[in-house]
């Protein structure tokens, strides 16, 4: 290996040399003592040296050799202080020393070699060193001075002395102070300081003794401190003690005194103790001794005596005189003086509160009471009294007690009273009251009384103390009685062919309410009249209303409700038992599902007896015996086959039909024959009906096979199919059934991919096998024939189909056609092959999706089961032409149904349904009316369909209905990420309560991160999927515009109905006519119109909302939740009045379908076929085609988001609503609220909605929770008057608890309330709108518990009596709703005392509390009331809203209780902080392993979370997992694109774009501008080659260097060879391009110096402060792992381990002549090819005297010592072959005679 030091020897011309030493050895013989150099050794040694320290080394020698010499100490080693090491004559310290103890020491040290010893003295000296810190002559000094004392300051109180143990030393000692009194920092504070010198200690000031702010004693500390301050110290404390002086005059430290005294009290009564302070010292003297005296008191008026007098010595204040009257005086004030020896005074002031004695007789505030009070209901006695009365009474402690006075008047034994907490009295009822009653229906009038002494004892008796009133209660009539009927249970027979309109009875029910003047309606139980067959009118009578079916349900048991109109409403029931009699209405039919099988070939036999069953009344006659014979309309084919006999005796006398061949048939001709049985039945009059009776032709093997050849399309799903068998191997051989003559053999050898079962011919698909083509070979052997060797070819084509592909399917139902003939492509007519029906179809597709049929997938064909005839699914996907992720199944069901007819004709299908949904057609399905759900479920294994000449290995697809509405199905178990679909690149994460939607780029706010508002301009429209099929559905939307006319939604059909099909014509549509909405519905039996006209028109630019409501007969309406519905509620009791008229409109559906069954598109905005003919559907009503012009939001399908983002399909449709954007942005304060709300916007005006967690007006300030600890509860007062019909309530919160009261708001009496709580771990909302009975209406989410201490944001809206819950979005089951405007609409607000968070608080006494429901240990945040932001206390008490009021056992903030602290989890868990509670489990990302026992990665990719196509590769468990996004997608699941790009942006913010865009264009067009008119300046500057700047010329003055030198230059330029030649080369020769290099031109005559030219590179760059390396610190071992940069370290480059070629050193030129011949191994051949000076080149390639193709040399490199004549020396830089055609060396290039040049 090359070594640099030598390379820099080479390269400096340096002289090497080499030296060698010799060394010879003389024997020694000892024959002489040993002996010291000098006869005293003399040294110093600190006192404070270690213990082992060297003091010095004496070495003795020997004239013979100085080894084995001893050494030891033989005298003057006083304490052993010294010793020495006897080997080596070291001498060091052995003991401690001190200088002041002996300072020197002599010692007398002995060397010994072979019995031959000498001597020497040492003398050692101890330095002196500061080893002893000053001491003072006291430990403590105490000295005294005289508080307050300022004269002659600063004063010498004491002075402190300290000595220096150190006494050869110099005495320099400094003294300084700390502690009290001190303050180093401002000496100007202090109170003491010290002479440094002398220690001198002075006072500074006067000092206080007293408190508060003095002190009786200071302690402080002096320290001493030698050697100028530099040394040791030593201290001492000092105590300074205070004399007292009177300098504090006695304080009353509170001011005024409180006392109290009893009325009517004796003289000398204690009334109160004052007590002042004097701060002086109270052993000093009288200074603190304090006397006391009235200086200010009051006079008795009759007397003229003073009232009060006081003790002395004690402070204690008595009466002076008697019988003092609250009444007439409750308060008395005096003046206390407190005086101290020495004649200073204090003052204070006593106030006296006379107490009260009950002495004066309580007074009823009126004479008499009236009130009114509805009857009780039955036995139900109501706990909520029904009166209050007041009382007044001079007293002021009064203890009243209330009672009804007996035998006072009628109905005082119904009544009783009881006594308030305030002192009121309330009149409850005890005893039922009826109104019914004659008596009691006038009502009732008696006395109650009051008495003030507390009891019905001796003081109740004291007329005195006693007071009465009289009491009028009138009796208010309710609805406490229900009806009755005359007969409770009817029964009637009837034949089920009776018409429709038979009144079958008649019932008739009374109600007593209303004097017995109560209307009674009449209805019948919906759940015992399910096809609605009968019909009661509005005075009882039952009839029928639809067909009876005595075969279909034989007794129906009808129940008859009796409805009263009272208020609540109350009911009866009654049965009527209808029993259906049969007639004879049903055709026989085959008894069994008959399927014989005739084998081919054979003469005529019998093939079968056929029996019959009737389901109508065989006890009727109307049964059998049947009669059978061949339907005389059959085909002559079948009259000349077969035969039908009849028997009567068969089947026990019912008779049977004997089916007989009259020929041979061949299977290979047809496989199948049908047969029409006629049968009739024994009824009058007879039935008579056909059935067909199918008979296959069984298969011979009477044909000979013929080599066949098959394809194979196999859909594998996610690359993930296990074992598939994918069909049999094919031969063409006529017979089918023929499999067991037949063995399957490989043709040569088995596939690795594939298995082949040599009996059955099935060949299976191994797992793992990848997509691709495979092409397999086989032959087959038949037994029966004979035959061997026949070649049978297989061509298997493998796709790959994604989960994505599956989701967005489109899917299509056909009829009559077998899965089988979908994929056939034999024509068995034609005897040829064709493409097949499914290949057309994609065709198909594909030309009408505008794309390639390559990128149409037809993946599933399926034959349905159980169908009387052929019924074959099929599904599809397909992508566009660009490759992006697959179309909507939205789209691709549009597209199909739209060309349906189109490609029924081109494919030669017929399709029965386009979107296949297994709820489609009403009653035909298992869940007949009720809510239903068509859902598809991916099979486990895939379906084969295999046709002889091919095959379709598809993905199989199990549709079934599910009796749930999908939105409100809360019971299924597979709530996970894999179901729960997160929008727009939202990230789904689990959570306890189920799947969650995080990280939702901005704009994206829906719960799943759905984009809510969507624009249109009149001309547009958007697909959505369609509505789903629920029993009750809720359909709401919000829409803004300015436009009158507009359809707003429409679902239903998109094309005319097919001839003779069975028409669904269900529909709904919404629009804006003249400005106020318009709804038809459709279910399939006639269309329902329904009109609001609202008091505006909803025109008018500002948002408003419809919400839709329908279930299987009534339809509603409702207009931004009837806010402006008039609404009018007494507190007389009289029944509230709302009338609705300007808000909601309902209507019922005309009978008889129950469901809106939908599978067609939702479009928004308008019609994709504006010209849609709707006459065609019979629909009695007509919607309009023009579009909408504005936005719509927030489109709602029980509880579930619709995403507005990227419609299936769309025309002049936008995202967002620009509209309102525009108006934000040009909003001040709303320009920014994005950050942390939402700007909600009209058309005129903006506002921001901020984010829970936020406030202020642009949403930029962060809440602060509160954490409600035990016994909490924060009470506020209002300064905003809440809406008595609408409250919105908005609060976060976080708990762990299982119950307690978040929020509640109720009137004064916490009659009505609404009240937002936690039971059992879920929340729920009641509220009770009526003051005056309990009418309470709960709503609850039961479906999710919310105590997982997570943060939840739950939304209560009210509007009247309807009420939502919106948690955490409020979508599926966050969600819930009462939606019906009945009873009381206004909910009353106390603003000061109704208002509280954390639970109420009721109060057990004076100063003690009780919270009710306390939400303890729990946490709330941002509350809301009314869109209004309420304080939290601690952190807020207040805010422009409101006030907290009140407020207990609160905390900021939210922190956890550290559950973790003192866990330790077993490894690998970790312990992870759930807020107040904990749990050992895997770190984020990972999951535990099956055994429980570790922590494994999560594959995320299992959960399909990349969209569009998307390839989904999992990371390690921080970084979760990466989608890898097709074109024209984004997002971190490649959910976004290219659209979702342009939200967001009105036409202001484009304008802003498109000005800066033409700003930076013109700025860029000016630097072109100059940038070229420089390079033109610089280009007529050139005068020669060395100005070429040219790309591929690069100069080395500008290529860097060091080891950062990222271009990658090398000193391979320095190998560029010497020419002589002159003239310039062939340029047209040349086939790469040609490097010309920078030059600098030489004085004639001189030489080429490389060192030269080396150095004086390197002292440029080392005066270039810009120049590389940058600090980069490499090890030239490994230097190519970080820079490409090569130097002349890269020759050491790798290792030693193996010899290496340094031939080429040879190259290098003339210089480096001697480092090749210290490293070429070969010296005779280095010498012979190092060339003399001028000599020639030497190379690989032909060098400057050869010849060569190229005029830029070989492949190597020519070189020459010296330069004759003017040449050119070159640099060209490269890698790989260059210009010079070779292993990547430069060639040479001669040029024109010029000076000599340097590089």
């Amino acid at each position: 290996m090359v070594d640099p030091l030598k390379i820099f020897w080479v390269l400096t011309n340096s002289t090497y040399l080499v030296t060698k030493f010799v060394r010879i050895g003389i024997a020694d013989k000892n024959d002489s003592p040993p002996y010291f150099d000098r006869f005293l050794y003399e040294t110093e040694i600190d006192e404070n040296a270690d213990l082992q320290s060297t003091v010095l080394t004496v070495n003795a020698k020997d004239h013979n050799e100085s080894t084995n010499i001893r050494y030891q100490i033989t005298g003057g080693n006083i304490g052993n202080a010294f010793a020495v090491q006897n080997t080596t004559g070291v001498i060091y310290v052995a003991s401690p020393l001190d200088y002041e103890t002996r300072p020197r020491y002599e010692l007398r040290l002995e060397a010994t070699r072979n019995r031959k010893n000498n001597y020497t003295t040492v003398v050692i000296n101890v330095r002196d060193v500061n080893d002893n810190p000053p001491v003072f002559d006291r430990q403590t000094y105490r000295t005294q001075i005289t508080e307050e004392d300022d004269r002659n300051l600063p004063k010498r109180i004491l002075q402190v002395t300290a000595t220096d143990g150190d006494v050869d030393r110099p005495i320099n000692i400094v003294y300084f102070l700390t502690g009290q009194g001190i303050d180093p920092d401002n000496p100007a504070n202090s109170k003491f300081d010290i002479n440094r010198t002398t220690g001198d200690i002075f006072v500074l000031k006067p000092l206080d003794r007293d408190q508060p702010n003095g002190r009786p004693q200071w302690r402080f500390t002096v320290f001493a401190q030698d050697e100028g301050g530099e040394g040791l110290v030593g201290y001492a404390d000092i105590q300074v003690n205070l004399k007292d002086i009177n300098d504090n005059a006695p304080q009353f430290p509170q001011g005024i005194y409180f006392g109290n005294v009893t009325e009517n009290g004796t003289a000398g009564s204690s009334v109160m103790t004052m007590s002042a302070v004097d701060y002086d010292d109270p052993n000093e003297s009288t200074n603190a001794k304090l006397i006391y005296s009235i200086e200010k008191n009051v006079i008795e008026e009759e007397t003229g005596a003073p009232i009060f007098e006081i003790e002395p010595e004690t402070g204690l204040i008595k009466t002076a005189v008697c019988c003092l009257d609250r009444e007439r005086t409750p308060d008395y004030s005096i003046q206390v003086v407190a005086m101290d020896g020495g004649g200073l005074k204090g003052t204070g002031t006593a106030s006296i509160r006379v107490k009260d004695l009950n002495d004066m007789p309580p007074q009823f505030t009126k004479d008499e009471w009236v009130t009114e009070v509805d009857e009780t209901n039955g036995t139900y006695i109501p706990e909520t009294p029904i009166l209050t009365v007041t009382v007044q009474d001079e007293d002021e402690t009064n203890t009243f007690q209330y009672k009804v006075v007996p035998n006072s008047g009628f109905g005082a034994d119904k009544f009783a009273m009881v006594r308030n907490g305030d002192g009121t009295g309330s009149l409850k009822i005890i005893q039922p009251l009826d109104y019914e009653d004659p008596l009691q229906s006038s009502g009732f009038r008696f006395r109650i009384q009051v008495n003030d002494k507390g009891d019905d004892g001796p003081g109740g008796s004291d007329k005195y103390h006693v007071a009465y009133s009289w009491v009028v209660v009138k009796l208010r009539d309710i609805n406490d009685n229900v009806p009755k009927f005359d007969r409770e249970h009817i029964e009637v027979s009837i034949y089920e062919d009776t018409k429709v309109g038979t009144i079958l009875e008649q019932f008739k029910a009374t109600d007593a309410d209303q004097g017995g003047h109560s209307k009674v309606a009449y209805k019948i139980v919906r759940s015992t009249n399910r096809k609605r067959q009968f019909a009661i009118s509005d005075r009882g009578a039952v009839s029928i209303q639809r067909p009876l079916d005595r075969e279909t349900q034989d007794r129906h048991h009808i129940q008859i409700l009796a409805i009263d109109d009272g208020s609540p409403a109350r009911t009866a029931t009654a049965t009527l038992t209808v029993i259906v009699k049969d007639v004879n209405d049903n055709a026989p039919t085959f008894a069994q599902d008959y399927k014989p099988t005739l084998p081919e070939n054979v003469s005529g036999k019998k093939i079968l007896e056929v029996a019959a069953k009737d389901p109508d009344d065989r006890l009727r006659g109307n049964g059998g015996p049947f009669t059978f014979r061949l339907d005389p309309l059959a085909s002559d084919e079948i009259k000349a086959g077969f035969k039908v006999e009849y028997d009567r005796r068969g089947d026990n006398e019912n008779g049977v039909a004997i089916i007989s061949s009259l020929r041979p048939f061949d299977r290979e001709a047809q496989k199948s024959y049908a047969i029409p049985i006629e049968i009739k039945d024994n009824g009058a009059p007879a039935m008579t009906g056909t059935s067909t009776l199918t008979v296959t032709i069984g298969d011979v093997n009477d044909n000979k096979m013929q080599p066949g050849s098959k394809s194979v399309l196999v859909y594998n799903y996610q690359g993930q199919s296990q074992d598939t068998p994918i069909g049999r191997v094919y031969v063409n051989d006529p017979d089918d059934w023929d499999v067991p003559d037949k063995k399957y053999y490989w043709e040569v050898q088995e596939h690795q991919r594939f298995k082949l079962d040599t009996d059955t011919g099935i060949l299976t698909m191994r797992a793992g096998t990848r997509r691709g083509r495979y092409q397999l070979r086989f032959k087959v052997y038949d037994r029966e024939h004979g035959q061997e060797d026949i070649p049978a070819n297989l061509s298997v084509t493998v796709r790959d189909i994604t989960a994505e592909a599956v989701q967005q399917a489109g899917s299509m139902r056909l009829s009559h056609i077998t899965d089988e003939d979908f994929v056939r492509t034999w024509n068995p007519v034609k005897n040829q092959v064709e493409p097949s029906k499914l290949e057309r179809f994609r065709n198909k597709l594909a030309e009408l999706l505008y794309t390639d049929r390559d990128n149409v997938d037809v993946f599933s064909v399926q034959l349905k089961e159980g169908s009387p005839y052929p019924l074959t699914d099929v599904h599809f996907a397909a992508r566009s032409a660009t490759q992006q992720p697959y179309f909507k199944a939205v789209r691709l069901n549009g597209v199909v149904q739209m060309h349906r007819e189109e490609i029924e004709k081109d494919v030669g299908l017929n399709i029965t349904m386009v979107n296949i949904n297994e709820c489609l057609h009403e009653g035909k399905g298992k869940c007949g009316s009720n809510s239903c759900t068509s859902k598809v479920e991916l099979g486990k294994k895939p379906y084969t369909v295999s046709v002889n000449r091919t095959a379709l290995v598809g993905v199989r697809l199990d549709i079934s209905a599910q009796c749930v509405c999908r939105a409100r199905n809360f019971t299924h178990q597979d709530h996970n990420c894999r179901t729960h679909l997160c929008y727009n690149g939202g990230r789904c994460v689990e959570t306890r309560n189920g799947p969650k939607c995080v990280a939702c780029p901005v704009g994206y706010n829906g719960p799943r991160c759905q984009q809510s508002t969507r624009s249109f301009r009149g001309n547009g429209w958007a697909w959505y999927p369609p509505l789903q099929l629920c029993q009750e559905s809720h359909l709401s939307l919000e829409f803004i515009t300015r436009v009158a006319d507009g359809l707003i939604l429409y679902n239903g059909p998109i094309v005319p109905p097919k001839p003779e099909e069975t028409v669904i014509s269900d529909f709904i549509a919404l629009e804006l006519e003249q400005g106020y909405p318009r709804l038809l519905i459709d279910f399939g039996s006639g269309t329902l119109e329904l009109r609001v006209k609202t008091k505006k028109t909803l025109d008018d630019g500002v948002w408003h909302r419809l919400d839709i409501f329908w279930d299987t007969e009534n339809v509603r309406m409702v207009v931004d939740f009837c806010r402006t519905a008039l609404v009018s509620e007494m507190e007389d009791g009289t029944p509230p009045e709302f009338d609705d008229n300007a808000c909601q409109a309902r209507g019922q559906i005309p009978p008889f379908a129950e469901s809106l069954n939908l599978n067609q598109p939702l479009q928004l905005g308008g019609l994709y076929r504006q010209h849609f003919d709707q006459t065609l559907y019979n629909w009695q009503y007509a919607f309009s085609s023009k579009g909408f012009d504005g936005c719509i939001r927030n489109v709602i399908h029980n509880s579930e988001h619709y995403d507005l983002a990227f419609p299936a399909l769309a025309r002049n449709s936008f995202p967002a609503c620009p509209q309102t954007d525009e108006v934000c942005l040009k909003t001040e304060h709303t320009a920014r609220c994005w950050e942390h709300g939402n700007c909600v916007a009209s058309l005129v005006q903006a506002k921001c909605h901020c984010q829970p967690g936020w406030m202020g007006p642009g949403c930029n300030v962060p809440t602060i929770p509160t954490t409600f600890k035990a016994q909490s509860y924060v009470k506020f007062a209002l300064s905003f008057e809440p809406d008595r019909f609408s409250t919105q309530l908005q609060l976060r919160f976080r708990t762990r608890e299982q119950g307690g009261e978040l929020f509640r708001v109720s009137d004064q009496h916490h009659r009505e309330y609404a009240i937002l709580e936690l039971r059992r771990g879920h929340l729920q909302f009641r509220y009770n709108l009526n003051s005056m009975r309990n009418e309470e209406q709960l709503l609850t989410l039961t479906a999710i518990a919310v105590n997982d201490g997570q943060w939840h944001v739950i939304r209560i809206s009210r509007y009247g009596s309807a009420a939502l819950m919106e948690l955490d979005g409020g979508e599926s089951r966050r969600y819930n709703e009462s939606f019906h405007f009945t009873g009381h609409q206004w909910l009353t607000i106390d603003k000061q005392e109704g208002v509280y968070a954390g639970g109420k608080a009721e109060y057990t006494g004076i100063k003690t509390f009780e919270v009710q429901s306390d939400f303890q240990r729990s946490c709330l945040d941002d509350i809301r009331l009314d869109g209004k932001h309420l304080p939290l206390p601690p952190a807020m008490n207040g805010t422009q809203w409101g006030q907290a009021t009140m407020a207990r056992n609160l905390e900021r903030n939210c922190p956890s209780n550290r559950p973790c602290s003192n866990v330790i989890c077993p490894d690998p868990f970790d312990c992870v902080d759930l807020w107040n509670e904990y749990e050992c489990t895997c770190s984020e990302g990972r999951i535990m392993s099956s055994d429980t026992k570790g922590c494994v990665d999560r594959n995320e990719c299992l959960d399909l979370p990349c969209l569009n196509g998307a390839t989904c590769i999992n990371l390690e468990p921080r970084l979760r997992y990466r989608c890898i996004c097709p074109e024209g997608y984004w997002g971190e699941n490649c959910e976004l694109v290219q659209e979702g790009q342009r939200l967001k942006l009105s036409m202001g913010a484009l304008g802003a774009i498109f000005v800066c865009l033409i700003i930076i264009l013109i700025l860029a067009l000016i630097f072109v501008l100059y940038s070229r008119k420089r390079k033109t300046t610089k280009k007529k500057k050139r005068s020669g080659p060395e100005k070429d700047v040219r790309e591929t010329v690069i100069s080395y003055e500008d290529e860097g260097g060091g080891e950062d030198d990222m271009t990658a230059f090398d000193i391979t330029p320095l190998q560029i060879p010497i020419s002589a030649q002159g003239g310039p080369p062939d340029i047209a020769a040349c086939k790469m391009p040609i490097i010309y290099p920078v030059m600098t031109l030489l004085p004639p005559g001189q030489e080429l110096n490389v060192a030269y030219l080396m150095e004086e590179r390197k002292q440029r760059i080392d005066k270039d402060n810009n120049a590389p390396p940058f600090d980069d610190l490499r090890n030239f071992t490994f230097e190519g792992s970080g820079s490409i940069a090569e130097s002349l370290s890269s020759l050491a480059s790798g290792t030693d381990d193996e010899n290496q070629d340094f031939n080429y050193l040879q190259n290098w030129g003339p210089r480096f002549n001697a480092l090749a011949a210290m490293y070429v191994h070969d010296k005779a051949k280095a010498s012979s090819q190092l060339p003399s000076d001028g000599g020639g080149g030497s190379g690989d390639g032909p060098g400057p005297g050869a010849s060569s193709s190229s005029p830029l040399g070989g492949g190597g490199t020519g070189g020459g010592s010296g330069i004759p004549g003017n040449v050119l020396a070159v640099v060209a830089t490269g890698s790989g072959a260059g210009p010079g055609g070779g292993g990547g060396s430069s060639g040479l290039m001669p040029l024109p005679e010029v000076d000599k040049v340097v590089l």
